[in-house]
């Protein structure tokens, strides 16, 4: 019985060991990749409707969302899910995730006449349960990155896109520093803004504080979690966030697609809080849960393979 995952490119579903895109794509020669990450729960898409908003509006300001039949996104979306699920534990989910570029058009992509077609390929692949389950009861170390979040004046971080080089230099900074901990950028002004590929958030005297949208991507996550959080009658505040404030908050998180909610222990060598993920974090997270029909913590323990 052959496992392998089967990926989806330009309306065509074929093995992952054969998923190729042209050397020429404009994706590949300028970075003008642009994408959504989609996780399940119980089998299905996470926010869908919204996922599909934030891509088209990426696609938008790219000026690429009227060159393409938007159909080809829903399609490679449902058939990837539909291809790929079987290979899913009944008690597990997945993740896909869909790309969009220009297509090809190599060696001028923008020369008129070009009749390129944009590329729309997806792939899916299981939640990484195993390289974070542990730290939903230890809570994960943070470094703060000595490159800057590129600030929306010179282009917009509401814009989901594969140019992220600020993005993996980071990482390789933070693995330098600290193996264990992520990467946390802050912008040009010295303000917090995000992690490597998480939206960030801080308590203190019972509030809920998050940055500005001003550097930052506008996370399906955190979107999620500000509602969590008014539903609980916890007030969410959306301002600009200095280290000084970073260090001395009470509990800090992330959060992301794959793992909703996961605590912060430190952020540069200091104790968050108590070390320990907090209350307000961990009713979130169990907010979460229970709002999905998922054990969310439970899942990535059973399914961690550890």
């Amino acid at each position: 019985m052959n496992h392998e995952r089967l990926v989806f490119i330009n309306g065509e579903m074929v093995p992952e060991s054969r998923a190729t895109v042209s050397l020429f794509d404009i994706g590949r020669l300028y970075g003008a990749a642009f994408y959504e990450s989609i996780r399940t729960f119980r089998h299905t898409l996470f926010h869908l409707t919204e996922h599909y908003a934030r891509l088209k509006a990426s696609l938008r300001y790219a000026g690429i969302l009227d060159m393409l039949d938007f159909n080809r996104v829903e399609e490679a979306i449902i058939k990837t899910l539909e291809a790929n699920i079987d290979l899913t534990h009944e008690d597990d989910d997945m993740w896909i995730c869909v790309e969009v570029t220009p297509g090809t058009g190599f060696p001028m992509p923008l020369k008129k006449g070009n009749k390129s077609t944009p590329t729309v390929f997806a792939y899916s692949s299981e939640l990484p349960h195993a390289d974070y389950v542990r730290y939903y009861a230890e809570g994960k170390p943070a470094v703060t990155s000595i490159f800057r979040n590129i600030p929306s004046q010179s282009f917009e971080q509401r814009c989901k896109n594969r140019a992220r080089l600020p993005h993996y230099l980071s990482k390789l900074y933070c693995q330098g520093i600290d193996p264990d901990a992520f990467a946390l950028m802050l912008d040009t002004n010295g303000f917090v803004t995000e992690g490597t590929g998480a939206n960030i958030f801080f308590v203190s005297n019972g509030k809920l504080f998050t940055p500005t949208m001003r550097n930052i991507l506008n996370g399906i996550s955190r979107l999620y979690t500000i509602e969590l959080a008014k539903n609980a009658g916890i007030e969410v505040i959306e301002k600009d966030i200095g280290l000084y404030e970073a260090y001395n908050a009470e509990e800090a998180f992330w959060t992301t697609t794959s793992y909703c909610i996961l605590p912060i222990r430190t952020i540069d060598g200091r104790r968050i809080g108590g070390g320990k993920p907090g209350k307000t974090t961990l009713s979130l997270l169990s907010a979460w849960s229970e709002s999905v029909g998922v054990d969310i913590v439970g899942q990535a323990k059973l399914f961690s393979r550890v």
